[in-house]
C-alpha cells in the first residue's frame, strides 16, 4: 500500500475545496466570504496536524474567523429595541463598539446578511420607519440589554442599527433590531438629525454613505 506523506495530504486538502465555494457563490462578495471561510478551515486543519512538525509556523496569518450564523427565535415582541443615551456617543451617534458601533471593516461581507447600510426599512412589530446605519453578524450589546429585550432566548442572527424616523417618534431615537423584525421599504427618506452624519445623499430608495462610513461597509 502506498503511503502518502503528510505534505501531500495537506496539499490535497488545500486544493480540493475552493471550486465548490466559487460554484455556489452568487456574487463576488459571496465568493470572497466563502474563500475566507475556506482559508480559516485550512488554517485549523494545518494547525491541528502540522503545527507540531513546523513548530507552530502559521502559513495563513489572516484576520479573525468570521463566526457562523445560527437561527435564533423571535425576541420578546412587546419590548422596544431602542438604545439608551448612556450607550451613545457625545453627539448621540453609536459608539463604544456596541450596537453596531465598531469601526472594524465588515469585509468580507457574509452572504447571509440580508439588508445593507443605507436601506430604508420598517419595523414589523412597532411599525416605525428607519434607515440602517450599521449591522453585526449577531448581537453586540450589554448582557443586561439583551436580557431585557430578548429574555433568555439567544439571538444568533444579524442585528441592524437604525435611525428611527422622528415622524414616528417625536424624540430622536436609535434602535438595534434583529433581522426578522424589519422589512425593506421601496422609497421614502428618513427624518433624523444624524442622517447627514452617516450619509451624503439619497437617491430615492437608498442612502449613500460618507467616505468614512463606506470604509467600514465597503461592500454595502
Amino acid at each position: 500500500m502506498v503511503e502518502l506523506s503528510p505534505t501531500l495530504v495537506f496539499v490535497a486538502i488545500l486544493f480540493s475545496a475552493p471550486l465548490q465555494f466559487y460554484l455556489s457563490a452568487r456574487s463576488t462578495s459571496d465568493a470572497q466570504f466563502y474563500l475566507h471561510e475556506f482559508v480559516q478551515q485550512v488554517r485549523e486543519v494545518y494547525g491541528r496536524y502540522f503545527g507540531a512538525i513546523f513548530g507552530g509556523w502559521d502559513l495563513f496569518e489572516e484576520e479573525d474567523e468570521v463566526e457562523e450564523m445560527g437561527h435564533g427565535k423571535m425576541p420578546n415582541a412587546g419590548e422596544e429595541e431602542t438604545v439608551d443615551e448612556d450607550s451613545l456617543g457625545e453627539k448621540g451617534e453609536v459608539g463604544r463598539d456596541l450596537f453596531g458601533g465598531s469601526d472594524e471593516p465588515r469585509h468580507p461581507r457574509p452572504p447571509h446578511i440580508k439588508y445593507r447600510v443605507g436601506q430604508v426599512v420598517r419595523h414589523r412589530i412597532h411599525n416605525y420607519r428607519g434607515v440602517i446605519i450599521a449591522w453585526d453578524e449577531k448581537a453586540k450589546a450589554p448582557e443586561w440589554w439583551i436580557k431585557k429585550v430578548h429574555g433568555d432566548v439567544p439571538v444568533d442572527e444579524p442585528n441592524y442599527t437604525l435611525l428611527i424616523d422622528t415622524r414616528d417618534r417625536l424624540i430622536p431615537q436609535i434602535a438595534y433590531v434583529v433581522e426578522r423584525n424589519i422589512v425593506l421599504l421601496s422609497s421614502g427618506a428618513i427624518v433624523h438629525p444624524l442622517v447627514k452624519h452617516y450619509f451624503e445623499s439619497f437617491d430615492g430608495t437608498c442612502y449613500k454613505s460618507r467616505p468614512w462610513h463606506k470604509k467600514v461597509y465597503p461592500n454595502d
